[in-house]
């Protein structure tokens, strides 16, 4: 498992260079920075308290959050290099008993991400691209909250990816997932494989459906963890509404399930909400 950590970083710092043309470059992509408001459901939340999930381990009920991703992408005709900043942090109000009123967080992520996906087949009836990728990240928190500890993972994938589509199925991977999780005090090398995709459809100008869906299934751990997760699976549909060039809404809502080794009972996260955001791309070069 070393090794290939070794060997993803070396084809991450080192890309195959091809002949460059005009409508290729480097672009700095705001892709969203905007505020999220809605309302969550969390089952379970006692069973959880003690995960460094926080989408499972508060059963709160507004949702409100800022958002940020940042992304360097440099497209060449023989392949893409990404390299992504995600941050997305939130607090809900609880009203008590006797007009005690607590806050608790409902979101708190931190992610850099640096990938890279070599093109081999295209496809014209969408422009998209498919071929194999690597991708390297470090995903922790901001804070802790209550009792749990903060995540502190670094995660490799590779595998098959479809990148670049402009309808209907946009991107999709299917990959080997190693991780190295320093959450406690003792490593956890982990071992899983994943399955992702994005669906978009374009209509009416300016209105834009899309869905997002992943699940990533782990299948052997180098120690015992009990809020280690057994699986996860992730779930988001949106519909984007433009207002101009650079500002949107979203309605949403989202579905997040896990079960970790230490219940016999999964965890899910449901929120309604509605996000409200700036994107933007600027070419450098």
């Amino acid at each position: 498992m070393r090794k290939s950590w070794l060997i993803g970083s070396l084809v991450l710092l080192f890309p195959t260079m091809t002949e460059a043309y005009d409508t290729y470059g480097l672009y700095a992509n705001f892709k969203k920075v905007g505020l999220d408001l809605g309302t969550s459901k969390v089952s379970n939340y006692r069973e959880y308290e003690n995960s460094p999930n926080t989408e499972l381990n508060e059963n709160t009920q507004g949702v409100l959050k800022g958002m940020f991703e940042f992304a360097f992408e440099y497209e060449q005709p023989k392949y893409r290099w990404d390299n992504v900043v995600y941050a997305e942090y939130g607090k809900s109000k609880i009203h008590g008993n006797k007009g005690r009123d607590s806050y608790t967080e409902n979101a708190d992520k931190l992610q850099f991400l640096s990938e890279y996906t070599y093109k081999i087949w295209h496809f014209e009836k969408n422009n998209s691209d498919l071929g194999p990728f690597v991708s390297a990240a470090y995903q922790t928190e901001f804070t802790t909250d209550s009792d749990a500890k903060r995540q502190k993972v670094a995660r490799l994938q590779q595998g098959l990816k479809l990148i670049n589509g402009t309808k209907g199925i946009t991107d999709f991977h299917l990959a080997l997932v190693e991780e190295l999780d320093v959450t406690y005090n003792k490593d956890d090398d982990k071992l899983a494989w994943q399955v992702g995709f994005t669906y978009k459809y374009p209509f009416a100008n300016k209105y834009r459906f899309e869905f997002e869906s992943y699940f990533r299934d782990y299948m052997s751990y180098s120690r015992y963890e009990e809020t280690d997760f057994k699986y996860e699976w992730s779930a988001i549909a949106k519909l984007n509404i433009k207002l101009n060039d650079k500002f949107f809404i979203e309605p949403y809502v989202s579905y997040f399930r896990a079960e970790d080794r230490g219940n016999n009972k999964a965890g899910s996260n449901v929120i309604f909400g509605v996000a409200a955001a700036y994107s933007e791309v600027f070419e450098i070069f």
